[in-house]
């Protein structure tokens, strides 16, 4: 799992799985999640993710991934 975040379009990307979209789905106003042929998740994306889960919360889920990714 990745997970990115685009400050400048407030933007919170999360990546399950890696493959080809072959469905969208969006979940609720601005939360979309990209499917596989199999219908299995690959990325669910988060507009305006401050607004969403918090300014704070968002710092911290991006620190958390990233001492994961170099522990």
């Amino acid at each position: 799992m990745e997970i990115t975040y685009d400050s400048k379009a407030d933007v919170l990307n999360i990546t399950l799985k890696k493959g080809k979209v072959a469905k969208t789905i969006e979940l609720v106003p601005e939360i979309v999640l990209d499917m596989d042929k199999d219908g299995k998740p690959l990325y669910l994306e988060i507009i305006g993710a401050k607004e969403k889960i918090g300014k704070k919360a968002t710092s911290e889920v991006l620190m958390r991934n990233l001492v994961l990714a170099e522990g």
